[in-house]
Order: C-alpha cells, then sequence, then structure tokens
C-alpha cells in the first residue's frame, strides 16, 4: 500500500467504506419498483436490473455505460483512486464489454481534503491505463464525505455481451477472486487501544499482510478475467456490495433459477476477522469491494473455461452450481484461505 503517514487517514473520514456505503439490496430494489424501473426498455439490449446498460449503435457494435463510485476503503489517496478505478470499470467487464474504455471520473472531497485530488486522479489514471482504457474528463465537488469512482463506457459486439439472465441449471459457477476484502480493510483500521490488540491477536497473520492482499485483489482489473470467460460464459455479474450471497441472488432471481453455493475461498485470515467484527464473511454476506467476477458456465463448456482463465493468468475457483428452483442456499460450503 502507498505511503500515507504524512497526509490525511482518508478512511477516518466516512462513516461507511468502499462498497458497503452503497443501499442494501432490498431497500434499492423498493427505489427501483417505486421509480418505476422494473420493466424491460425496448431502446436498450439491457439496463435497469444489470451491471451495465447495453444499447445497439450497429449489427457488430454495442455501446455499454455503468457508474460506480464509492467512499475510501484505504488512506492512501493514490490507492483509492486505483480502486475505485477498477471498481467503477468491472460493472461493464462483468457485462463482456472490453474495448474502447474511457472513464469520466466522479470525486468529491471535503474543503480542506481538496489537496489528494491529484493523486486520487493519478491513481484512477494509472488504473485505466492498465485496462488500455483512458479518463475522458470528469467532474469534482465539494462534499463532507470524499468519494471517487466514475462513468465508464466500453464497447463490445452484441453477441459477446453477458447479462444475469441466461444461466441455466446445470451451470457451474466460478469465481475469479477470492472474498474478504470488509473484514481485511477493517482489522487495517483499527490502529489504537484495547479493540485494536484484539484485533491483531485475533488475525492469525499480520494485519497488514492480510491488507495488502486484499489491496493487491481490490487493484486487479477484471478485464483480463472478462476476456478470457466471456467465449463460454452464460451468464455473469461482479461480486461488489451485495457480497457473494446478494449478488448471487440477484442472478437467481434475474434468471429466474436456483444457486447453490458450495465454496468460499477467501483471503487468509479473513474468516477469523469477519467473526469477530460481525461481517457474515462465512454466509456470503460481507460486502466486497472491487471484486471478482462470478461466471456461471454450461457443463459442457466448464473445462474450456478453466484453461481459457488459467492460460491468462486469472484466480478461479469453482464456488457452486446453477439449481432448478429459486433463491439461493448456502449448507456448509467448504473454505479456503488463499494467499496472494
Amino acid at each position: 500500500m502507498g505511503d500515507n503517514e504524512d497526509g490525511p487517514a482518508l478512511t477516518e473520514r466516512v462513516e461507511l467504506h468502499g462498497c458497503s456505503c452503497k443501499v442494501g439490496q432490498g431497500e434499492l430494489d423498493d427505489i427501483l419498483t417505486d421509480a418505476g424501473l422494473v420493466a424491460d426498455q425496448p431502446e436498450l439490449l439491457f439496463g435497469v436490473g444489470e451491471d451495465a446498460a447495453a444499447r445497439q449503435l450497429r449489427d457488430d457494435l454495442a455501446l455499454v455505460q455503468t457508474v460506480d463510485f464509492f467512499t475510501p476503503i484505504v488512506d492512501d489517496p493514490y490507492d483509492f483512486g486505483r480502486v475505485a478505478a477498477c471498481n467503477a470499470a468491472s460493472d461493464a467487464f462483468a457485462s463482456g464489454a472490453v474495448d474502447d474504455v474511457s472513464c469520466l471520473v466522479v470525486m468529491a472531497l471535503p474543503r480542506d481534503l481538496t489537496d489528494v485530488a491529484v493523486d486520487v486522479l493519478a491513481g484512477i489514471v494509472d488504473a485505466l491505463e492498465t485496462m488500455d482504457g483512458a479518463v475522458a474528463g470528469g467532474h469534482t465537488t465539494l462534499n463532507p464525505w470524499p468519494i471517487a469512482g466514475g462513468a465508464v463506457t466500453a464497447t463490445a459486439h452484441p453477441d459477446d455481451l453477458l447479462t444475469t439472465r441466461a444461466a441455466a441449471p446445470g451451470d457451474r459457477l466460478y469465481l475469479t477472486k477470492p472474498l474478504g476484502t470488509q473484514p481485511a480493510m477493517g482489522a487495517l483500521r483499527v490502529k489504537d487501544g484495547e479493540f485494536a490488540a484484539t484485533v491483531r491477536e485475533t488475525a492469525p497473520r499480520p494485519v497488514e499482510a492480510i491488507a495488502e492482499d486484499a489491496l493487491a485483489w481490490m487493484t486487479t482489473p477484471n478485464r483480463t478475467a472478462a476476456v478470457a470467460a466471456r467465449e463460454y460464459a452464460s451468464a455473469a455479474t461482479d461480486v461488489t456490495g451485495f457480497g457473494l450471497a446478494g449478488q448471487s441472488s440477484v442472478l437467481a432471481e434475474n434468471a429466474g433459477v436456483g444457486v447453490a453455493l458450495t465454496h468460499l475461498p477467501v483471503i487468509d485470515g479473513t474468516p477469523a476477522l469477519s467473526s469477530l467484527f460481525g461481517y457474515g464473511l462465512a454466509s456470503g454476506e460481507s460486502a466486497e469491494t472491487s471484486g471478482g467476477l462470478l461466471l456461471s458456465v454450461p457443463s459442457d463448456h466448464e473445462t474450456d473455461l478453466q484453461n481459457a482463465l488459467a492460460d491468462a493468468g486469472v484466480f478461479h475457483r469453482n464456488v457452486g452450481r446453477v439449481t432448478d428452483g429459486t433463491g439461493v442456499t448456502l449448507d456448509d460450503p467448504t473454505r479456503e484461505e488463499i494467499r496472494r
């Protein structure tokens, strides 16, 4: 993580951190219903209810748009920008759009923190460059809580697009990053007092090492995973504020299927911390920030997907399957602790 010893502690300026600052899944559903945004829109290939919106421009070209921003999950402004950029672009990648990536930056800062804007923006720019993307402009305002992210556009052939709707019973589910960013970074924020000692005694390895692993995953773009997977996946989403169980629930509802989660890959050391904080990692409910892609793949393409992800150097684990029925089940899943 970046050196921020002399800079402001960004996470101390907010009450909720990273994707945990977002409106809850149930409340969001109510808002969309009350606003009348529940039906398909004829102008779009897909939109509300998916990770991004897609509009067909030509027979061979679709434009994908999304917007995402959040509060700091790390203190270092440069790292905050990198995480924010990776998280914002992830929704486009989850939709299968990986080309012509551009971002209109959304940034807001308290008046006394405007001097960190350069570092936050530098992090966003550098992260976009690793995705063959570019910052195309943006908007910056004053705000009591610092936030960063952006409106991302990308293109794809319409046949390459993915939604959550086409998952079918018998599909296997793969995740491309381990879980546990919320407890990893939550532990790092506890620096002083008796509870800090409790956190460090609870962690099975140094809190700083756990957080370093989490940051490395959060700043890994999902573009490579999307390129490798989109030929074989039937459906996809990315795992962020709703957690694995929540995003699986979205996929299950949109596709009219059930989801059985059977395996939880987690960042080494985060289960004990999650239990201490009550974040719900063991049940897949812990909020993730800039998490991996959740990919649904027909069983006859499972080996193809595994090989494509492995050849691209992308972490991946089978975390469950799509079933007949409805909803999400987690029946004593196996747990695997991952070190970066």
